[in-house]
């Protein structure tokens, strides 16, 4: 399979992913939802809604707020993209060479912001990086797995983002040209 034919693929699968999003996890992970919000109006609200989610009513709250996938000591520009890399599933030596082939590809492009979505424990290698690193343990318990919960969450978070998969970074130039045409389509 080509990489932009198992490009669409995946975002084809993301994006069904995406439309049903995990509200546990969207609401364990909301950053500013133990904040209460100023106005006696609004904590109110807050207070019957969450009681509502209880119920499986209505969803839960998720403060909107904008999802910046940069590091603190990365500079970048200020209108930055997220380039989401799919990495699920592939062995540690591909997924350093395409990481490598991902970090020459965006050398010089300050306007994209790679997130690695990995699998693979490998944190030294990806700290060198200096990218964002989603991990995917495979963790069991009761009824879904950890992994298909957070995959889920990740879908949901990263809708607007340009997800490739990770051969992108083995992808020679002409196909690196072709996916960068299709993904501003």
């Amino acid at each position: 399979m080509s990489v932009i034919a198992e490009t669409k693929a995946l975002r084809a699968q993301l994006k069904a992913l995406a439309a049903k999003p995990e509200w546990d996890m969207l609401t364990r992970y909301d950053l500013l939802g133990k904040k209460p919000p100023s106005a006696l109006k609004d904590r109110l609200w807050r207070r019957v809604r969450r009681f509502l989610a209880a119920a499986r009513l209505i969803s839960p709250h998720v403060t909107p707020y904008t999802w910046m996938p940069t590091l603190k000591h990365r500079p970048l520009a200020a209108d930055v993209n997220t380039l989401a890399i799919w990495a699920v599933g592939a062995n540690r030596n591909e997924l350093r060479a395409a990481c490598e082939g991902f970090s020459k590809k965006l050398e010089n492009a300050d306007t994209l912001a790679p997130v690695l979505m990995t699998d693979v424990a490998d944190f030294a290698f990806y700290s060198r990086l200096g990218w964002l690193v989603e991990y995917l343990p495979e963790l069991s318990g009761e009824g879904q797995s950890y992994r298909q919960k957070k995959l889920a969450y990740l879908a949901w978070r990263y809708r607007h983002a340009c997800t490739v998969s990770f051969s992108a970074g083995l992808a020679g130039e002409q196909e690196w040209n072709a996916l960068v045409k299709v993904s501003r389509k």
